[in-house]
């Protein structure tokens, strides 16, 4: 028998898993080689069809297959469960903050209305793409004020 917290848990850990497959397909041009069309776009609609079904047996693992299978991906994948956010998000260049205590910001997301595809800003003149599998505008999900 499990228990509430443990099952609480497991709950967050698939929902952060569902939340890394929307945001990595935003970003596979970027992680597999242009050279790689093909494979970048079974990658993507394997993602795709696994976000299809969230609350099905077996999709967080068909998820993780997928994260897991090029060096890039689980890379970016790991960097994302552990931040929430996207690498690029926080790629600066020389860029070197002021030094003491300070604060990560979360990335403006936006997201399919299907629930499928999110899409981090890592800068304000960015203008966020559409849905691929929808061909939907997304939409834009402001962080909760405290």
């Amino acid at each position: 028998m499990t228990s509430t917290n443990e099952s609480e848990e497991s709950i967050e850990f698939d929902e952060r898993i569902l939340e890394c497959a929307r945001a990595v397909r935003a970003e596979l041009p970027r992680l597999i080689s242009p050279l790689a069309a093909e494979h970048r776009q079974e990658l993507d609609t394997r993602l795709a069809q696994a976000l299809a079904r969230p609350g099905d047996t077996g999709t967080v693992e068909r998820i993780l297959a997928v994260l897991q299978s090029e060096p890039e991906l689980r890379t970016w994948a790991a960097y994302f469960l552990e931040t929430g956010n996207p690498p690029r998000y926080t790629e600066r260049g020389d860029y070197q903050p002021l030094p003491g205590s300070g604060e990560a910001v979360q990335a403006t997301r936006f997201s399919c209305p299907e629930r499928d595809f999110a899409w981090y800003r890592a800068f304000l003149d960015e203008p966020p793409p559409r849905c691929p599998t929808h061909g939907h505008s997304l939409v834009r999900e402001d962080p909760p004020s405290c």
